[in-house]
């Protein structure tokens, strides 16, 4: 039997392949995204961040931590919230360093990563990518769940699913990269080789694949203890959110030719 996050993954297929494989990615792993390509897609990555720790913030307001301590010591900190609690706080802290290593980068290969501003530094909505007007409303609009049963449960998919998508947009690319010339140094690709270089390691990996399913661990152990009816209605719940996020990731990638 699935468990819940596997259920959200298998519940649409052509979606989730639609959100993780496009011709910007395919582009990457060839070397043929041109700086300019490159760089409006880490701009508009940088204020997905900015929405992400919004997101975050509202998660915490949401987590129902024990208010008392429980008389067994192993029991401290083993409850579904405490859990999230601490790979939400993990979470901010690589967010943190993800933004800082994406402008460094670039400002090491000359890719600009700013989007066109105001006089006061903001960015208008127009200039942003449709997938990123898409996450900001969905980080922005995280409400506590239905029912009061696991309030926290829709924040939670949310944050599940664009790891998940993340780590399975980059990992394919790393295959391509792999099956084909993986032996070459970058040097020749239109982007310099950020991509090859720097960003295929930072954004693939067993360490990165371990915390995205420490997160689906938490969860799916949390939907576990409830009632049949109750899994039921929690995967509804999580559906309307998964469905949400893919929408979001496949109008994330910049729109380009095969």
């Amino acid at each position: 039997m699935s468990s819940f996050t596997q259920a959200l993954v298998a519940s649409d297929p052509a979606a989730f392949q639609r959100a993780t494989h496009s011709p910007f990615l395919r582009r990457a792993a060839q070397g043929t995204l041109s700086k300019e390509v490159l760089g409006q897609y880490l701009a508009n990555d940088r204020l997905y961040v900015h929405g992400y720790l919004r997101a975050a913030g509202r998660l915490l307001s949401f987590l129902p931590l024990p208010q008392v301590v429980p008389a067994a010591v192993a029991e401290m900190h083993a409850d579904p919230a405490s859990k999230l609690l601490a790979w939400t706080i993990d979470d901010l802290v690589n967010i943190q360093h993800e933004e800082r290593f994406l402008v460094d980068t670039a400002r090491q290969y000359g890719i600009n990563v700013n989007l066109p501003a105001d006089e006061h530094g903001q960015v208008p909505v127009s200039a942003k990518m449709p997938g990123l007007r898409q996450f900001e409303a969905l980080f922005d609009g995280l409400q506590l769940g239905d029912g009061g049963l696991l309030p926290w449960l829709e924040s939670a998919v949310v944050f599940y699913g664009t790891e998940k998508c993340y780590l399975e947009a980059w990992t394919w690319v790393k295959s391509q990269i792999d099956g084909t010339d993986k032996d070459k140094d970058g040097a020749d690709d239109e982007d310099g080789g950020m991509v090859r270089r720097e960003l295929i390691a930072n954004w693939t990996g067993p360490e990165f694949e371990a915390f995205v399913d420490q997160l689906a661990e938490i969860i799916d152990a949390a939907v576990q203890t409830q009632e049949d009816d109750a899994k039921e209605a929690l995967l509804q719940r999580g559906l309307v959110k998964w469905r949400e996020i893919l929408a979001a990731e496949e109008a994330f990638w910049p729109v380009i030719g095969d």
